[in-house]
């Protein structure tokens, strides 16, 4: 009646639930008729889903199996309900069964929403002893009769997000995590956590298709029906572990089992020598290694820091964007296996991020593999407390690495999710940093020795308006020695309080899993599985990769502006990037909808930054004119980078178009220099590796051509720049311009450098050239004066001049010329 609904609104208002599930549900209705199934008998809980769904327009369950709910209808239907159930007792001496007088039946035949208990103890004896029905099998024979689907979705509340223990204290059994608490337990825990309560749903069950399935012949129906409920238990209990994580371990436990473990044991034997006080020496030093690498989570640890870190982003930063359909796909996958988090990493605080948003969206946390340097005091300690397992930069020590590798099968052996960063370090430059391969050998080494029968890996993008270490960032860059992490950093970032630093976005790319990734690999050796995976988990990252309005701006001006600019100026080029962009359905952030009202409001951020400069004349309508210091363009760069990977390809062809003399570039030509130009940076870029020069180049073209860029003379296989070519097509070349200024500086500075094999010692030489030769205009971007694209300039030039294909040492001096020649001709486009 109006009370009860007035009085569960109040209660449940604050109750959570998965908002991604109210349009899945409302289709399931349509097609068929739903049946929520939750584990244990509760007329509270009938009440509670009845009411919240009615009132958050869910479709509401308006029958329970098996539960008399008369007391609570409306008085006339109260009445109504009690005069035909006496009138039949009358007639018969027994009140109606539900079941045999079709009331049940009728109700699932007109696509009644209903609830049903999995675990019964009062109806199951009540079946048993008088030979009634299952339920389930009661409903399998419905679903027979019927051409619409039964779904059947299981269903729970959970009250706390904190994990289970597998040794639970007192107050855990009563308060907290007793699987079945009775009707007052029920009542004190919503009370206590009614702000935490979360409604869920596991996977749903078409009755109508596992009717279909083949089952044994000699699988009666009530075989078929206990078959069913623990499926739909196992489901319930699947979506529970996605929220609290599996039964928790003490740390403890955890050290016993890794450093127990037989092969530790016996490498740890061998290594003695048989000498007792070495032995004794030795598993002290497993210990050690142990205590330094281990997590000790802690859920009040945990909610503390969320809290700091909600006040922190208030403060800060204007919210966090979430792929709200992407976390809704993370959460379905989180029920098949470990899920391994693999985001990219361009601030410290991306392991807050993405906890955060997988707390608020109640998916229990990873255990996230930190480096060394974070373990300083007291935040080491918290991270420790909050999930983070330190790991060092350098394997040196076969014991740690034993008790390093153990520690992670361990992790994986009980279900827990990880989260670690491919890329091993933050981006320094804002572009994703090349993967490194050494975690990723130890997961698919736990997976191949059975501690885990998959794993589920979700790649994911993390990106800032504007990023914390920004200044940090350019110090490096500009040839700074990186500082250590420590506690007096944290007490100096208090400036980060007083500033705006713009939303930070979150995307998530396809889960996959490792199972079905190697089952399409079958002849494929580890070495080759490892790269190919590692590959394909930062491709993943670079295709959610969200283009933010600085980015986009960052892009335009680097790419068109960099002496200055009107607004209309800046936002034609902003327009032009943006046809491209669309078109090959980059994600974009809410914001760039309107293009034009993005670019005005980030201009204002920028002149508030003091990034941007501008001369107006306020007697003239004339609008203002932007330009910015050449040392603010290397601080745009970071976020132009954060998206030229989807533009590379398209720059590599501008290059080639508008270098050399000819007046129509052969398409033999073209493919070459875009072969050349995927090799020289293939340490810069991580390609498609899914499509050959060719494809490349055709889809390249037809975009061009498309566009009105170039013109295609297929007699001769060649291309034509047109008039908006020369105009358009430097755009597109300026955003690999920097990078190939860089190497064509690195060719100039090698020489006796590059002879002693170490690429690394002509990184400082040529930081003074680069500089020299800028000041000199003979280059033209600062953003080439980059130590960072030096670092991979010379790896790659070692490796080309001195690799075993490359020919005698006698000849490195003339191929470095040539290299030299053909880069500086491509970075000199346009100039006579």
């Amino acid at each position: 009646g109006f009370f009860l609904s007035w009085l569960f609104y109040k209660l449940l208002k604050r109750v959570k639930v998965d908002e991604t599930m109210r349009e899945k549900l409302k289709q399931l209705q349509k097609q068929g008729t739903v049946v929520y199934a939750i584990k244990y008998r509760g007329q509270l809980d009938y009440l509670m889903y009845h009411y919240y769904f009615r009132a958050n327009r869910f479709p509401a369950p308006k029958l329970a199996f098996d539960v008399n709910v008369s007391l609570l209808l409306p008085v006339t239907r109260f009445l109504k309900v009690y005069s035909s159930r006496f009138s039949s007792f009358f007639r018969t001496g027994a009140f109606p069964d539900p079941y045999d007088s079709g009331v049940y039946r009728n109700a699932i035949v007109n696509g009644t929403t209903s609830l049903l208990f999995l675990v019964d103890e009062k109806g199951f004896m009540q079946h048993f002893i008088q030979f009634g029905k299952d339920r389930l099998e009661f409903l399998m024979e419905v679903q027979r009769e019927l051409d619409r689907p039964i779904f059947l979705v299981p269903l729970l509340t959970l009250y706390r997000q904190g994990p289970e223990r597998e040794n639970p204290t007192f107050q855990d059994v009563l308060f907290r995590f007793k699987d079945h608490p009775g009707a007052i337990s029920k009542i004190i825990l919503f009370f206590r956590h009614h702000r935490q309560a979360l409604i869920d749903f596991g996977e749903p069950i078409n009755l109508k298709e596992y009717c279909m399935e083949s089952h044994p012949p000699e699988h009666s129906p009530n075989r078929l029906a206990q078959d069913l409920r623990n499926r739909l238990i196992g489901r319930i209990d699947n979506q529970k572990r996605v929220v609290l994580g599996p039964i928790m371990k003490s740390r403890q436990q955890f050290k016993e089992t890794v450093l127990q473990d037989p092969a530790l044991t016996r490498k740890i034997e061998s290594k003695s020598a048989g000498k007792r006080e070495t032995l004794k020496r030795i598993r002290r030093q497993a210990g050690a290694f142990f205590d330094e690498i281990a997590a000790d989570y802690s859920i009040v640890y945990v909610h503390g820091l969320i809290s700091i870190f909600r006040w922190f982003m208030k403060r800060v930063f204007e919210g966090i964007e979430v792929d709200h359909a992407g976390m809704a796909k993370v959460r379905e996958w989180a029920r098949k296996g470990p899920v391994i988090y693999v985001p990219s990493h361009k601030s410290h605080i991306d392991y807050l991020v993405l906890n955060y948003v997988l707390h608020e969206h109640y998916t229990h946390i990873p255990r996230i593999a930190a480096g060394q340097n974070l373990a300083f005091w007291p935040m080491g300690h918290i991270f420790r407390k909050c999930g983070a397992f330190f790991i060092r930069r350098s394997f040196r020590d076969p014991l740690y690495v034993e008790v390093f590798n153990r520690y992670i099968k361990a992790l994986l052996e009980d279900g827990h999710p990880i989260e670690f960063f491919i890329e091993g370090g933050r981006s320094r430059n804002g572009k994703l940093v090349f993967p490194k391969k050494g975690f990723l050998s130890i997961l698919l080494q736990a997976h191949k020795e059975g501690y885990c029968e998959d794993l589920i890996f979700v790649p994911a993008a993390i990106a800032y308006d504007r990023v914390l270490e920004e200044n940090a960032y350019l110090k490096e860059i500009a040839g700074e020695k990186k500082e250590k992490e420590n506690f007096r950093q944290i007490l100096k970032a208090r400036g980060f309080l007083k500033r705006s630093y713009g939303k930070i976005h979150i995307r998530f790319a396809p889960p996959f899993s490792l199972k079905e990734y190697l089952s399409q690999r079958p002849g494929a050796s580890p070495q080759e599985i490892r790269q190919s995976l590692a590959l394909e988990l930062v491709q993943a990252i670079n295709s959610v990769t969200p283009l933010t309005p600085l980015s986009l701006l960052a892009t335009a001006i680097l790419a068109n502006h960099r002496r200055g600019f009107f607004s209309s100026e800046l936002l034609a080029t902003v327009k032009t990037l943006m046809v491209f962009l669309r078109k090959r359905g980059i994600l974009i952030t809410p914001s760039l909808s309107d293009v034009e009202r993005a670019t005005n409001e980030t201009l204002a951020l920028l002149l508030k930054w003091r990034i941007l400069e501008s001369i107006q004349d306020e007697q003239s309508t004339e609008e203002p004119f932007y330009y910015l210091d050449e040392e603010k363009k290397v601080q745009l760069e970071y976020y132009k980078n954060s998206i030229i990977h989807y533009m590379i390809g398209h720059a590599f062809a501008a290059i080639s178009l508008l270098s050399g003399k000819e007046e129509e570039k052969e398409q033999a030509s073209l493919a070459s220099d875009f072969d050349f130009l995927m090799d020289l940076f293939r340490n810069e870029f991580v390609f498609d590796q899914s499509k050959d020069t060719g494809s490349s180049i055709l889809e390249i073209m037809e975009f061009f051509i498309e566009e009105g860029y170039v013109s295609r003379n297929d007699m001769v296989h060649s291309y034509r720049i047109t008039k908006l070519g020369y105009e358009k097509l430097p755009i597109w070349a300026a955003l690999a311009k920097t990078f190939v200024e860089s190497y064509w500086i690195a060719v100039r500075s090698a020489g006796s450098k590059m002879a002693d094999g170490k690429p690394e010692e002509g990184v400082k030489h040529a930081m003074v050239l680069g500089r020299r030769l800028y000041k000199s205009g003979a280059v033209d971007h600062i953003g080439a004066l980059s130590p960072l694209n030096f670092q991979n300039a010379f790896t790659v030039l070692h490796k080309h001049l001195h690799g075993r294909t490359s020919g005698t040492e006698s000849e490195a001096p003339e191929r470095l010329a040539k290299l030299g020649q053909r880069l500086y001709a491509m970075a000199h486009y346009g100039r006579s």
